[in-house]
Protein backbone atom coordinates (compact mmCIF):
# COMPACT_ATOMS: atom_id res chain seq x y z
CA UNK A 1 0.00 0.00 0.00
CA UNK A 2 3.11 2.11 -0.29
CA UNK A 3 3.54 2.88 3.31
CA UNK A 4 7.05 1.10 3.64
CA UNK A 5 5.71 -1.74 6.18
CA UNK A 6 4.98 -4.97 4.83
CA UNK A 7 1.61 -5.38 6.56
CA UNK A 8 -0.09 -9.41 7.08
CA UNK A 9 -2.26 -9.33 3.69
CA UNK A 10 0.80 -8.04 1.63
CA UNK A 11 2.90 -10.81 3.48
CA UNK A 12 0.51 -13.32 2.53
CA UNK A 13 0.22 -12.60 -1.23
CA UNK A 14 4.49 -12.15 -1.04
CA UNK A 15 4.47 -15.56 0.55
CA UNK A 16 2.18 -17.03 -1.83
CA UNK A 17 4.30 -15.64 -4.86
CA UNK A 18 7.44 -17.03 -2.95
CA UNK A 19 5.99 -20.19 -3.17
CA UNK A 20 4.47 -20.08 -7.07
CA UNK A 21 8.18 -18.99 -7.57
CA UNK A 22 9.76 -21.94 -5.56
CA UNK A 23 7.69 -24.46 -8.24
CA UNK A 24 8.55 -22.73 -11.35
CA UNK A 25 12.62 -22.66 -10.11
CA UNK A 26 12.14 -26.58 -9.45
CA UNK A 27 10.60 -27.29 -12.37
CA UNK A 28 12.88 -26.06 -14.30
CA UNK A 29 15.95 -26.60 -11.94
CA UNK A 30 16.51 -29.78 -14.44
CA UNK A 31 19.60 -31.19 -13.02
CA UNK A 32 18.18 -30.32 -9.43
CA UNK A 33 21.38 -28.39 -8.58
CA UNK A 34 19.92 -25.88 -6.84
CA UNK A 35 20.55 -23.26 -9.59
CA UNK A 36 19.25 -22.38 -13.18
CA UNK A 37 21.08 -22.21 -16.08
CA UNK A 38 20.57 -19.07 -18.35
CA UNK A 39 18.53 -21.74 -20.97
CA UNK A 40 16.79 -22.97 -18.26
CA UNK A 41 15.99 -19.60 -16.46
CA UNK A 42 14.32 -18.43 -19.88
CA UNK A 43 12.02 -21.29 -19.94
CA UNK A 44 10.99 -20.61 -15.71
CA UNK A 45 10.26 -16.83 -16.92
CA UNK A 46 7.96 -17.96 -19.61
CA UNK A 47 6.67 -20.82 -17.02
CA UNK A 48 5.99 -17.36 -15.25
CA UNK A 49 4.29 -15.29 -17.43
CA UNK A 50 7.37 -13.55 -19.02
CA UNK A 51 7.92 -13.92 -22.73
CA UNK A 52 11.45 -11.61 -23.03
CA UNK A 53 13.74 -10.43 -26.03
CA UNK A 54 16.56 -11.98 -26.00
CA UNK A 55 18.71 -8.17 -24.84
CA UNK A 56 16.39 -8.17 -22.18
CA UNK A 57 17.18 -11.93 -21.55
CA UNK A 58 20.73 -11.37 -21.46
CA UNK A 59 20.71 -8.20 -19.07
CA UNK A 60 18.85 -10.03 -16.20
CA UNK A 61 21.48 -12.87 -17.12
CA UNK A 62 24.59 -10.05 -16.86
CA UNK A 63 22.92 -8.42 -13.28
CA UNK A 64 21.74 -11.57 -11.26
CA UNK A 65 23.43 -14.72 -12.40
CA UNK A 66 26.79 -15.86 -10.66
CA UNK A 67 29.99 -15.76 -13.16
CA UNK A 68 29.32 -19.42 -14.55
CA UNK A 69 25.95 -18.00 -15.48
CA UNK A 70 23.82 -19.54 -13.43
CA UNK A 71 21.23 -17.99 -10.66
CA UNK A 72 20.74 -19.67 -7.25
CA UNK A 73 16.90 -18.99 -6.14
CA UNK A 74 17.80 -15.90 -3.95
CA UNK A 75 18.40 -14.59 -7.07
CA UNK A 76 15.84 -16.10 -9.11
CA UNK A 77 13.26 -14.63 -6.45
CA UNK A 78 14.97 -11.23 -6.84
CA UNK A 79 14.76 -11.21 -10.53
CA UNK A 80 11.00 -11.77 -10.42
CA UNK A 81 10.23 -9.65 -8.15
CA UNK A 82 12.02 -6.93 -10.13
CA UNK A 83 10.05 -8.01 -13.39
CA UNK A 84 6.65 -7.64 -11.58
CA UNK A 85 7.56 -3.96 -10.10
CA UNK A 86 8.43 -3.29 -13.81
CA UNK A 87 5.63 -4.69 -15.29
Amino acid sequence: DGNGKLGLVEFNVLWNRIRNYLTIFRKFDLDKSGSISAYELRLALEAAGYRLNKRLHELLITRYAEPDLALDFDSFVCCLVRLETMF
